[in-house]
């Protein structure tokens, strides 16, 4: 039995086009964005921004499209900067609670992982995108210094809360905005989008000025040339009363949607380590907890101590970027595979240069990307990960009492490794805080 609760009962079993799977695997497949699938779904907040301007302005017409009301509100003395001021007030509203904010970001959390969704158009002021998927905004004509065909990037037709001068929210600025999509550097960009990529709408519902504009604007610019796009939609009746005959739509939230081709990439061995962040994240709490004990230890005494706080510092710094990297890089198979073996070459430089510190560093960070690469398929070799490490070891460092011991052992030498760490330890005179930085 299908759950019915308020956030599953939206998520209605639907057939994937084989054009979307294809258009994702080769990169082509370009996402346009409404307002319902972040702040303006109602499993968000119980009130649209439309809602509550209308029953500020006391408004009883129920046909007045958004941007109408938008302009009757900035009509008011100091209108404008009132309206940004209230648009400013509820993202700030919601990025105060945390659980309303999951809720706003869960298609943004659901598709980071995807590296081939590269390309993002949205109509929405938010920053989820950039927040949640490390998309690069483009919102101004300058903003086309940093385009290039490996990063992930959002166009955003309406400006962002980010730049409030590029807010477009009235009649007039939809006026002004479809002007610019015409003849400025955004709407050629867009132009070439839309007709030569397969483009999925999302988040839109019929009466949309955004998603009207948008219709309007493809049958106008690309005449017969047209497009087949794709509407992510509760709404069943929604293309039959758009009118764009070439469509496909697709009866589900977009949330699912996204979820579905998420699944779909990673039966076809198109993504990797999707499930890894949960093990990552238990490991790390472990190594942190280490680390901070590890720190106590008089270097003086233990000088070889440095070597396993370099190779902590590695491993944090590894599992660190990988739990905050939101382009999809290390859902890229045989991605990380490539790291590990970049890695282990510089462990060997370093070593044939008789820099133990640095190799320690790096032995760390290769020994964190493995667990990553591993632990998807077999998440219980969290046991038997390395969490401590100490060159000259004689026997396995399984307990923290086994390390002390060997640690003791090392240090009473005058071998290689005793040597070099001494010298750290000197070079360090009264600041005995070592650390190895991510470099």
């Amino acid at each position: 039995m299908e759950c019915e609760c308020a956030i599953c009962k939206n998520n209605k079993s639907f057939d994937m086009p084989e054009e979307i799977i294809e258009a994702a695997s080769n990169g082509d497949l370009v996402l346009f964005c409404g307002a319902g699938i972040s702040t303006e779904n109602k499993l968000v907040l119980p009130v649209t921004f439309y809602e509550s301007i209308k029953e500020e302005l006391k408004v009883d017409d129920n046909n007045l499209s958004f941007s109408e009301l938008m302009e009757l509100y900035c009509n008011k003395p100091n209108g404008r900067k009132k309206l940004l001021k209230k648009i400013n007030e509820r993202f700030r509203y919601i990025k105060s609670f945390p659980e309303i904010e999951r809720q706003a970001t869960m298609f943004h959390s659901e598709l980071k992982d995807i590296y081939q969704l590269r390309t993002i158009i949205t109509t929405n002021w938010d920053t989820f995108f950039e927040d949640y998927c490390d998309a690069i905004p483009i919102t101004i004509p300058q903003d086309f210094a940093f385009w290039d065909d490996k990063t992930r990037f959002v166009l955003k037709v309406h400006g962002s809360i980010d730049n409030l001068s590029s807010v477009v929210a009235t009649k007039e600025d939809y006026d002004n905005c479809y002007k610019q999509l015409q003849n400025g550097v955004l709407g050629a960009t867009l132009k070439n989008i839309l007709a030569t990529k397969t483009v999925v709408f999302i988040g839109f519902s019929f009466g949309d000025d955004d998603l009207n504009m948008i219709i309007n604007y493809l049958r106008n610019e690309l005449g017969d040339l047209y497009p087949h796009i794709y509407y992510v939609t509760l709404d069943d009746k929604l293309k039959d009363r758009l009118g764009y005959k070439n469509s496909t739509s697709i009866v589900t939230s977009g949330f699912y949607f996204i979820h579905c081709l998420k699944e779909k990439l990673i039966e076809k061995k198109l993504l990797c380590n999707t499930s890894s962040r949960q093990v990552i994240t238990a490991a790390y709490e472990t190594i942190e907890m280490l680390h901070g004990k590890l720190s106590e230890i008089e270097l003086k005494e233990y000088p070889c101590v440095v070597y396993t706080l370099a190779y902590q510092d590695g491993v944090i710094h590894a599992w660190e970027r990988f739990l905050t990297n939101n382009t999809g890089e290390y859902n890229r198979p045989n991605h990380v595979v490539q790291l590990i073996q970049a890695y282990e070459k510089i462990v060997k430089e370093k070593i044939a240069y008789g820099n133990y510190w640095d190799s320690s560093y790096y032995e760390g960070y290769m020994e964190g990307l493995t667990l990553i690469e591993v632990c998807e398929k077999a998440p219980e070799l969290i046991k038997d990960f390395p969490f401590l490490f100490l060159p000259n070891a004689k026997r396995p460092l399984e307990s923290y009492d086994i390390y002390l011991s060997e640690l003791e052992r090392v240090c009473k030498g005058r071998g290689k490794y005793m040597k070099y760490a001494m010298k750290i330890v000197q070079d360090k005179g009264d600041d005995l805080v070592v650390h190895h930085p991510p470099f």
